[in-house]
């Protein structure tokens, strides 16, 4: 049945073709005419990474509450990573994991998940939405600069665009903010002297580095992907390993407040020696590495509070890191990202003919906060365990953090309490699910449990 609403302009102007922008692209192109994706790289015909992304060569969680919305936001999609050569893990089962503990029991944790590069998903997102949606172009080479802003009516009427070293300025009425963690919109703003959105504000100070690896032979190897760290301290470190397409590996490791992992090869062998438990060590002497490491210092995690901005102007809208981002450690921006682009498809499938762009704006942005809430709320509670973090603690409550280091004793020893802390981390349900009745008994009881 043909959609009878009139459109609700002629163009939207995406500021970045990552996962973020194209997610949005294509949540936006049945209510527009035209939606153009303006991506500054020059993006290649194959997998690879990019440019300008420099994030990109490291790992990269697809979480199973982001898979999930990205199939539906783009039907095949989970059809095609696989086709390219992602990788099945269970949830669990296929980790091995330790720290001064010991090595942790596998647990099932009932979740098939997939890995594979950045890379190769943001191609095969980006090849099935402009195959699949004709109104959606891509201008690669194309960089957003400033908001063109109409001040008698209070709203953005398009963007300067500059692509080899000229500007022109292009009509819109909407533009979206996929730059990420570069804020573009908070920086266009500051230019328009226009308010700025209330930004909360996390300091983490962690330093991670990545390479590319083939590993070695090893029969006895049981295992598919690995985690190791230290407990919470000053001075803990940490790394993950995890499959790719083609056979390969990306081993990630990290650090705080300026215990970062060396650039060069062998000191990144080195690094992964202080780890307190040595098998990534041992695989890493054997592997062969593929590319050179690199390294990226992450600030801080931002929420970035435009639901809350009263003078929001009409025609721009944020997505992905630049709403709110988080460490990556735990591997939730990119499901993020498609959380908040499957909200924006429903909220914008949901209007009526007498929605506006700014309603339809502001209702949307309540509704991506609220799906930002619960990785925002993850990160934050992981990274004030450690003693380098600096924000507002008061985030959390002595007894939320108590409770919250109970359930994870409890995940080892309850499968229910397992199954149900697993879908809160892969952003499926509720953080509020863990507090339930049902839950808070079975936390109770399972403090004085073996593990099963």
């Amino acid at each position: 049945m043909a959609d009878s609403r009139a459109p609700l302009g002629r163009r939207v102007l995406v500021a970045g073709g990552s996962l973020a922008g194209i997610l949005a692209a294509r949540a936006l192109a049945g209510h527009f005419e035209r939606v153009v994706v303006c991506e500054r790289d020059d993006l290649p015909a194959t997998p690879a990474p990019r440019r300008t992304t420099p994030q990109s060569h490291h790992v990269h969680v697809l979480l199973k509450g982001g898979e999930n919305a990205i199939n539906r936001l783009i039907p095949g999609f989970r059809d095609d990573i696989e086709a390219a050569g992602s990788v099945h893990m269970r949830a669990g089962k296929d980790f091995f994991s330790a720290s001064e503990l010991g090595i942790a029991p596998r647990q099932d944790g009932a979740l098939d998940l997939h890995g594979q590069s950045r890379w190769m998903l943001e191609h095969c997102v980006r090849r099935r939405v402009l195959a699949t949606t004709p109104n959606v172009e891509l201008k690669t080479n194309h960089t957003l600069r400033a908001l063109r802003y109409d001040a008698a009516k209070r709203r953005i009427s398009g963007a300067t665009v500059e692509s080899a070293g000229k500007q022109s300025d292009v009509d819109a009425e909407l533009v979206v903010d996929a730059t990420g963690r570069g804020e573009g919109g908070m920086r266009w703003l500051t230019t328009l002297g226009l308010p700025l959105p209330e930004v909360e504000q996390v300091i983490v100070d962690f330093g991670y580095a990545s390479a590319v690896i083939e590993l070695g032979a090893d029969p006895s190897r049981d295992w598919i992907a690995v985690a190791i760290g230290n407990l919470p301290r000053v001075g803990a470190r940490g790394a993950v390993l995890v499959p790719i397409e083609g056979g390969k590996y990306i081993c990630s490791q990290g650090g705080r407040a300026g215990d970062y992992p060396p650039e060069d090869t062998q000191g990144f062998i080195e690094f992964a020696k202080s780890l307190p438990n040595p098998m990534l060590y041992n695989t890493l002497v054997e592997a062969r590495f593929l590319s050179p490491v690199a390294r990226m210092i992450y600030p801080a995690n931002r929420f970035r509070h435009y639901e809350k901005l009263e003078s929001l102007p009409e025609g721009l809208l944020p997505i992905g890191d630049a709403l709110c981002s988080f460490n990556p450690t735990y591997g939730q921006g990119m499901s993020s990202a498609g959380l908040q682009a499957e909200v924006l498809f429903d909220t914008l499938n949901a209007r009526t003919n007498g929605d506006g762009i700014l309603a339809l704006t502001k209702r949307h942005l309540v509704r991506a906060a609220e799906v930002a809430r619960l990785p925002w709320r993850n990160a934050n509670y992981n990274d004030f365990f450690y003693p380098t973090t600096k924000g507002n603690r008061e985030m959390f409550t002595p007894e939320e953090m108590q409770y919250r280091m109970q359930v994870q004793i409890a995940a080892t020893r309850d499968p229910e309490v397992r199954r149900v802390s697993t879908e809160v981390s892969h952003l499926l349900i509720p953080f509020e699910r863990l507090y339930e009745s049902d839950i808070r008994a079975r936390v109770a009881a399972a403090q004085t449990k073996p593990s099963s």
